[in-house]
């Protein structure tokens, strides 16, 4: 009996937690990184403890996200494979200092956070109700998004370093504020703002800059459209549901 009651409080605690404050957990720690984590990295790269709370809070992420929006065993599996090996090589990464590892640091973490957008976005349009799990799920693949073109377009430095034009005397590419270049590039092209600042030259990068310009469009523009009809689809059936109760 006690057994029992063990189990079903922790099934409530579990299912509570994943389908409510995991998503929002998500969301603040993707807008942590966004707006705080990458922005002390890019000033203060070489003090140990702020890398090690970005590093932190990336690993946060890849694993919210891998409890959030995983709902059958065997992908849960698979991706929490891919994500304890992202883990492991930045932890490699930071103690040794191995560069080496870079590329399959940003290539794995690049599979799992693509694999994490597909099912935020199959999540956000999917029919129901408009709820504020929804209105978090479309704010995380947003922001997941810029992530993602942003490990991108590092990925494309670490293979053709002369893919992209910098401002004077860039960091190396193993060093933290690195990556901070191509986020803040990320966001400017998804928002379509482009300083000029970073200039894609290589025919690779510039096809990436187009696609994420692309996306940052067409991804507001279609979710208002799904958020607007499915408003209206909820508003119907609730005005059905009052006539039939009359």
């Amino acid at each position: 009996m006690m057994g029992k009651q063990k189990e079903s409080v922790f099934g409530y605690l579990t299912k509570s937690w994943s389908e409510e404050r995991k998503l929002t957990a998500l969301v603040i720690a993707l807008t942590f990184e966004t707006l705080i984590g990458y922005p002390l990295v890019s000033v203060i790269g070489s003090n140990v403890a702020i890398r090690l709370i970005n590093d932190l809070v990336i690993s946060a992420v890849l694993l919210l996200g891998l409890f959030a929006f995983t709902r059958h065993k065997i992908t849960r599996m698979v991706l929490g494979g891919i994500v304890l090996i992202v883990i492991s090589v930045r932890c490699a990464r930071f103690v040794f200092g191995a560069h080496w590892l870079l590329g399959w640091d940003i290539l794995l973490a690049l599979v799992a956070l693509i694999a994490f957008v597909s099912f935020t976005m199959r999540y956000v349009y999917e029919e129901g109700r408009i709820t504020s799990q929804r209105i978090q799920a479309a704010v995380a693949a947003y922001l997941l998004i810029i992530i993602v073109f942003a490990l991108g377009y590092t990925l494309i430095a670490f293979l053709i370093p002369e893919a992209f034009r910098l401002p004077d005397k860039p960091p190396n590419i193993g060093d933290p504020r690195f990556g901070y270049i191509f986020h803040y590039f990320s966001i400017s092209t998804i928002t379509t703002l482009g300083y000029g600042d970073i200039v894609p030259v290589h025919p690779f990068s510039r096809t990436l800059a187009t696609v994420e310009a692309l996306v940052g469009q067409l991804y507001t523009a279609i979710l208002l459209a799904r958020l607007v009809s499915l408003s209206v689809i909820d508003s119907r059936r609730t005005d059905e549901q009052k006539m039939v109760k009359r």
